[in-house]
C-alpha cells in the first residue's frame, strides 16, 4: 500500500497498520510538520506609497520556497481605496495582491494561489494600487512562506 503524505513539508505517513509509527512517531512528525507553516520576513517601505513603483527587488531564496499569504502594515493608512503590493517573480507581476483595505492599518492577504520560488528566482514587491486621498505611508510587508524541505514523490 502506497504512503500517504503530511500538508506542510510532505513527511511519508506509513500505511495504517505500522504500530511503531502509530505509537511512537505519528505524533513527532504531526508536530514537525506543522513547523512548516512558521516562516515569514518582512520588507519596509518608509515613504509614502506610490502606485507603479517597485519598492523592493532582489531576495533570492536559498532553498525553493512558496509564498502563501501577505501581510501589510501601514503607520498612515490608505485612504480613497484600497492599497495592493503585488509579488515580482523575476522582474514580472504575479497579479496576486496583498491587500490593505481602504483606512485600515493592517491586514492579511492569503494569497488566491501560492506563489512558488526556486533559488534561481529572484523575488520583488511592487505598488499595483495605492489610496486616492492618502497614498500610505511607512508600509511594513510581511510575506508568510513555507520551505520546501522534502522535494515531492
Amino acid at each position: 500500500m502506497a504512503n500517504t503524505f503530511t500538508t506542510n513539508l510532505n513527511l511519508a505517513i506509513p500505511s495504517i497498520g505500522d504500530l511503531n509509527w502509530e505509537i511512537e512517531y505519528s505524533g513527532l512528525a504531526t508536530a514537525v510538520d506543522d513547523l512548516g507553516n512558521l516562516f515569514c520576513f518582512t520588507v519596509t517601505a518608509s515613504d509614502p506609497a506610490v502606485n507603479g513603483v517597485v519598492f523592493y527587488d532582489g531576495f533570492v531564496p536559498q532553498e525553493n520556497i512558496t509564498i502563501k499569504a501577505i501581510g501589510l502594515f501601514a503607520q498612515t493608512p490608505p485612504a480613497g481605496q484600497d492599497m495592493q503590493v503585488d509579488v515580482l517573480k523575476n522582474g514580472i507581476s504575479q497579479v496576486n495582491p496583498g491587500i490593505l483595505a481602504d483606512g485600515s492599518q493592517f491586514e492579511k492577504t492569503v494569497l488566491a494561489s501560492p506563489i512558488g520560488f526556486l533559488v534561481s528566482d529572484r523575488l520583488g514587491l511592487k505598488f499595483t494600487q495605492v489610496g486616492s486621498v492618502v497614498a500610505g505611508d511607512k508600509i511594513v510587508v510581511t510575506l508568510y512562506y513555507q520551505k520546501e524541505a522534502i522535494p515531492s514523490p
